[in-house]
């Protein structure tokens, strides 16, 4: 083991750092902390005896100390380190922990006393409240459609069975929600059909033949939906319909939906048909029109119906036409404000087949869902797959849109018993 010479126990005694004198000693600063410390304790130990004038030997100040001294020295420095900054957090943690005990109890003695529990509050009495409209979206059921799962990744289905399935699935939701679940009376149910209530007999893809006819589609939808407008007005004063026509039902010769005569339609021909089936209903109420908007008052609320065809463009993923719908607003706004009226609250739209909500200045605009659900079309356009549903929402005379209630179609029991009756000799797959 190399011996300290008397040069380095120089450098030892000097005020340069323990690197500074390892690097001129060629020893590590390890070395150099250990033999440090040693010759402070040395020190100090001469003070303290008596015979601490005595001059130190060369020898008790060269004698050397081993690896496993140094170390042991270097790791109890070490420690006392961690220990010191460790004592240092405790302390702190405990002010703070003391401050905030004394916040605590100055909150505490501050307050008042505590509060007694109040008495039970009854009940208040059904329709106790202002009564409410309610509005039913009914769009997109695209009867005569057929969906093969086995073209479809398992994922989807639909055909003529299915839509009376989920029909009746949306009567019962309905009826529902305006015996159980509301507080206030229902004044009447608003009916928005919103279009491409038939499938027509356009595709996507040329090649792909029409799997219904038209008047399977046309005969089958009429009945099914006159049964189901039947049953929804046993449960409110009055059923107001309005209807606007979709794009899919349009004339196989008309490579785009017309800007005018746009309501001769296949849509428009069914409303016709269902508003015979219902005409000795006397509580139901029929709006036909030529207009492509259809405009309606609900408890002094401005609607705007129309099938959706007409916004393009957006996220595709997403399916929102978010530049599309921000110029109806826009245009309808200074169309009405032209003219010195006041524009639409609500805008109600279906054709994509998603729930979608967007606020606006005065209101909100509201996108229907559908009733197939996942097809090849939307499959291969890489659409994000949503379940089928429809919207039942009430309005309220002070308030606007209140309660609004996503009725998913996905639970219908497609097993059951056919829950309509088509009369006559039908066939629609």
């Amino acid at each position: 083991m190399k011996l300290w010479t008397q040069a380095e126990n120089d450098l030892l005694a000097s005020n340069l750092t323990d690197e500074r004198v390892a690097e001129k000693t060629g020893r590590t600063p390890a070395a150099i902390r250990g033999k440090r410390q040693r010759m402070r304790a040395l020190a100090l130990k001469k003070l303290s005896s008596p015979a601490a004038d005595a001059p130190a030997t060369a020898e008790s100040e060269t004698t050397p100390t081993t690896f496993e001294q140094d170390k042991e020295n270097v790791g109890a420095t070490h420690w006392k380190r961690e220990y010191d900054s460790l004592y240092g957090k405790y302390q702190t943690a405990l002010k703070q922990a003391s401050v905030s005990d004394q916040l605590v109890e100055l909150a505490a003695s501050l307050a008042p006393k505590s509060y007694d529990p109040r008495p039970l509050v009854a009940q208040s009495p059904r329709g106790a409240g202002s009564n409410q409209s309610a509005v039913l979206l009914l769009s997109d059921t695209h009867v005569g459609q057929v969906i093969s799962p086995d073209q479809t990744l398992g994922f989807g289905g639909y055909n003529f069975a299915t839509f009376l399935a989920r029909l009746k699935r949306l009567e019962n939701a309905v009826t529902s929600i305006l015996q159980d679940h509301t507080t206030t009376d229902t004044d009447e149910l608003v009916v928005c059909l919103g279009g491409d209530m038939i499938d027509g007999a356009l595709n996507h893809g040329a090649e792909a033949k029409q799997k219904n006819t038209l008047f399977c589609q046309f005969y089958g939808a009429g009945h099914a939906l006159a049964q189901f407008i039947r049953n929804l007005s046993a449960q409110v004063p009055k059923l107001r319909v309005k209807c606007v026509v979709g794009n899919h039902p349009r004339w196989q010769n008309q490579h785009k939906m017309p800007t005018d005569n746009r309501y001769s339609n296949l849509d428009a021909f069914l409303y016709a048909y269902i508003q015979a089936l219902t005409k000795d209903l006397t509580l139901v109420e029929w709006t036909l029109d030529k207009q492509p908007f259809s405009l309606f008052d609900v408890q002094g609320f401005l609607f705007h119906l129309s099938h959706g065809d007409h916004l393009r463009g957006g996220d595709k993923a997403l399916g929102i036409p978010n530049h599309a719908v921000g110029r109806m607003v826009s245009s309808t706004n200074q169309l009405y404000g032209k003219h010195n009226q006041a524009s639409p609250h609500y805008y109600l739209l279906g054709h994509m087949h998603r729930g979608i909500v967007l606020p606006h200045a005065r209101g909100s605009v509201i996108v229907n869902g559908g009733f197939p659900g996942l097809d090849g079309f939307g499959l291969m356009n890489g659409f994000s797959p949503v379940d089928p549903s429809q919207l039942l929402f009430f309005v309220h005379p002070k308030y606007g849109k209140t309660a609004t209630y996503d009725i998913a179609l996905k639970f219908a029991d497609t097993d059951a018993p056919a829950p309509y009756e088509i009369p006559g000799e039908f066939d629609c797959v």
